[in-house]
This record gives structure tokens, sequence and C-alpha cells, in this order.
């Protein structure tokens, strides 16, 4: 089912490898460099999910807002709150193999941390226009490039309305100090809600470019437990994530 948007458009660069292939050849290197990049948003949702529903029950931190960073194989959430376009840091945990979550005992490192937390104020201001403008939620991930800039990417939730959702995808890159925010890109395409049920196989709708997304490929492994198996199907490639006989995920590339 199509979701109707509201949303202002913001300029759509070249973006996530979509270049043509020389030669219609799958670029395999870097899909599974980005198969990586979703695994570790997968990671960083789960864990900034576990601060959050803890510190959310109680009452004098249940209107923090979180954003996590893995440092030392150890997920650390921070949660905090925006005033302005500042982030004022409340809490820092640590969460371990376990998922036991406990108060950071070390000395934090402030000039990384209030970096971070800038980006994502100021981000998350500018951003908050998307938000109100198409009626939708949004996962926010704060990510430490390896360049030491910053980035904040912006990915559709899963809806209270009970629908996975999407074709479009937002990333905000700052400077090391987190103040200056020197490119933005973004992709927005055939927006489209998805019900949850019944499993079946599911093509999504990427053929106004060449290659999959970040959004798509996290689209994907999020809810390919709910699907046969899913296909992202852009201008020049097929992408086919499904399980085999033994329950592993596999993927397979085919050019058109």
């Amino acid at each position: 089912m199509r979701i109707l948007l509201l949303i202002i458009l913001i300029p759509v660069f070249a973006w996530m490898g979509n270049a043509q292939t020389p030669n219609h050849v799958f670029d395999t290197i870097q899909f599974n460099k980005q198969l990586k990049f979703v695994n570790h948003l997968l990671e960083y949702e789960f864990y900034n999910q576990l601060a959050e529903d803890k510190f959310s029950k109680l009452p004098e931190t249940s209107d923090l807002k979180w954003f996590s960073f893995q440092q030392n194989n150890i997920w650390h959430s921070i949660g905090g709150k925006s005033i302005g376009n500042k982030f004022m840091i409340k809490n820092h945990v640590t969460i371990d193999s376990f998922n036991m979550i406990s108060d950071f005992k070390g000395i934090s490192d402030t000039s990384k941390l209030n970096a971070l937390a800038s980006a994502l104020s100021i981000a998350n201001s500018q951003f908050q226009i998307i938000r109100d403008t198409s009626n939708m939620y949004f996962n926010a991930f704060v990510i430490n490039n390896p360049d030491v800039t910053i980035s904040i990417w912006y990915l559709p939730a899963f809806q209270p309305s009970g629908q996975a959702i999407y074709g479009c995808e937002w990333e905000y890159i700052f400077d090391k100090n987190g103040k200056k925010l020197i490119a933005h890109n973004s992709y927005i395409g055939a927006i489209t809600g998805i019900w949850i049920g019944q499993p079946r196989e599911l093509w999504l709708n990427y053929r106004n470019i060449d290659n999959p997304t970040i959004g798509s490929i996290f689209f994907t492994l999020s809810f390919r437990d709910y699907f046969t198996r899913i296909r992202i199907d852009t201008r020049l490639s097929l992408s086919t994530a499904s399980k085999d006989a033994n329950g592993n995920y596999l993927w397979t590339h085919k050019m058109k």
C-alpha cells in the first residue's frame, strides 16, 4: 500500500554508488561494504533501543533522547535533551555482551561526546521539517566516519500503523567537531508502506537508480523474517535476499 506524503523535496544527489558499473557487472565489493555498514546500523538500533526502553520507564529520564556508538567493542549509549541547537548530555551508559546496562565509570571523552551531540542536535533541527510534513516516524543514527567526519542518518522507523516504510533516506555529514554541515545526501523515491502480515515475496521499487541504497538494504535486513524473499529492483540489477534450507540468508545478484 502506497503512503501519500506531503514532503518538502530536497536535492537528490548522485549517491550510494549510483554510477553505472562498467560492462554491467554487479559491484559486489561495494555491496558488501554497504552490507557491513547496515549490520552496524542494526546493532546500533538494538543497543540504542535497550537503553531507551530501560530509562523511558523512569520518571526522571523518560523524556531523554538517545544516541549510541561503539568503542573498543563496547557499545555506549548517551541520553540527553535537545535545547535549541544544543544537546545536553544527562546519562552515559555501556551495554555488555549479555545486554546488561551499566553506568559508565570511566573518564568520558567530552570532546567526542559533545561533537556527536552537536551534530545530532543540528541535524535534528534541520530534519524536523521532514518529520512534520511527512507525518512519519524516523530512526536517527549517529556515525563516526573513518575520515573523522560525523554522519547523522535518518531512515524510516516501523510505523505505529503497523507498516514498514521504504523509499527515502537522508545523511547529514558534519566536520569532526559536529558544528559545520559539510555535505547533505538524500534519496527520495517511491515512498511505500508495506503491511507486515502473511509471509510473501516482496519487490522493492528502486528502478529510478542503478544500485541498491543503504536504506533498501537496511529495510531488507530489518524485515526479511516477515517475507519469503525480498528483492531490491534497481535500474540495472536485481538483488535478492532469501533463506536457504538451513535457515541461513543468502544474497544473489543478477544484472538486467
